[in-house]
């Protein structure tokens, strides 16, 4: 499995909605209420997921990280998404707009 080499961009505060908690992955799936649309965030392992309610509003500390889109990682992301057509189209958007894999992690929420 390729794994991105990925880079530190910046720390940002944001206001988010809790929707799906995944304990097995420690990640959750949010809505980020200044940008307005959805994101997954990986949760930092001193985050208490157990203590992360659904549906309740966040100020979230979120460092963001950018990769570069290599034939490797397109074939592995292609690979994997090959039973999902949305995903499907968000790799060639990728592709196409010459945008770069980020990811968020959360490393910090309060009330």
């Amino acid at each position: 499995m390729v794994e991105p080499d990925w880079k530190y961009i910046k720390t940002v505060r944001k206001r988010i909605r809790i929707i799906k908690i995944n304990f097995e992955d420690q990640m959750v799936d949010a809505f980020d209420l200044d940008m307005g649309f959805p994101l997954s965030f990986n949760v930092n392992q001193q985050v208490e997921l157990g203590k992360i309610k659904r549906a309740k509003i966040y100020q979230a500390t979120v460092e963001i990280y950018e990769a570069e889109f290599t034939k490797d990682l397109e074939r592995q992301m292609i690979e994997a998404a090959l039973h999902d057509a949305e995903e499907l189209r968000q790799i060639r958007a990728y592709k196409e707009t010459g945008a770069k894999p980020t990811k968020f992690d959360l490393i910090e929420l309060t009330h």
